[in-house]
């Protein structure tokens, strides 16, 4: 039996989804993961998400995709949920724009029909490494550990003879991808920072030996432009700056500091509810 003290969550580890939820609002942090009140509802946006990262997944590990029955998991999340139905069209918030099924069946087609060439002209001789691979890496300072999963992690050779790895993630975005506003959000950056630090270190590979970002994926994009690449900086400097982040995090729910963040109500689930006002 571990001797780990038990963390307010009842989990021994935190993962980077965890701390972003806290570090835009305490109090919605432990009304999820503490008072484990489960708020979910169905998204087209994660059914396409889930089924578009199964096809990168695939390719990465096997260089096909299984286009059709990907594409038939997005028709059957879409007719189990009633995506479609006007009905549940009307009761979506002002910002939500509707687009049927058949629409982004076949966004996801063209991204996957993307990625290979996409991969082949920014990272030259490209070698897969490990798709999905799981981190659960100690925390510095902390009877903790750092949960994840990196969904890329390829190495490309250098013209010395050695390669330079790179930990990537994909993201669907807009058909314009990421506006200069979120491709500068230090708290969107912390994820593939951690990610490369608990990787680098997990494998015992130098820093100046790995790269990191965000390959946007973008939903309604143009054939031949679906995909971008989002480098971020992930120096010593950056890289502390997450960990002590997450170090923080970890000391604010032990110390039962669950502050409301009214900045993030207006996309919160629990916002106006019985839970939350």
């Amino acid at each position: 039996m571990s001797n780990k003290p038990t963390f307010p969550t009842g989990k021994a580890h935190v993962s980077y989804s965890e701390v972003r939820n806290w570090k835009e609002c305490p109090y919605r942090h432990k009304l999820q993961q503490i008072d484990k009140i489960d708020m979910f509802e169905p998204s087209p946006y994660l059914d396409f998400g889930t089924n578009v990262h199964a096809g990168c997944e695939s390719y990465l590990e096997t260089g096909k995709i299984p286009k059709e029955e990907l594409l038939q998991n997005v028709r059957d999340a879409w007719e189990k949920n009633g995506f479609d139905d006007p009905e549940w069209v009307k009761k979506q918030p002002g910002w939500y724009k509707y687009y049927p099924v058949e629409e982004w069946c076949t966004w996801a087609s063209n991204m996957w029909d993307d990625v290979p060439g996409f991969l082949d002209k920014t990272f030259p001789g490209w070698v897969p490494v490990k798709a999905e691979e799981e981190l659960y890496e100690p925390i510095a300072g902390k009877d903790m550990t750092f949960k994840g999963f990196i969904d890329v992690v390829i190495k490309v050779p250098r013209k010395n003879g050695t390669f330079k790895y790179w930990i990537l993630d994909w993201k669907t975005s807009k058909s314009y991808g990421w506006d200069s506003r979120k491709k500068r959000d230090k708290l969107t950056h912390a994820q593939i920072i951690l990610y490369k630090h608990y990787w680098a270190t997990k494998h015992n590979i130098p820093l100046k030996d790995v790269g990191c970002g965000f390959i946007l994926l973008k939903r309604g994009g143009r054939p031949g432009n679906m995909c971008e690449l989002v480098p971020i900086s992930a120096g010593p400097k950056a890289i502390e700056r997450a960990n002590k982040m997450v170090s923080s995090m970890i000391s604010s729910v032990r110390k039962g500091l669950f502050f409301k963040n009214r900045e993030s109500c207006r996309f919160c689930d629990y916002n106006n509810t019985v839970h939350c006002k």
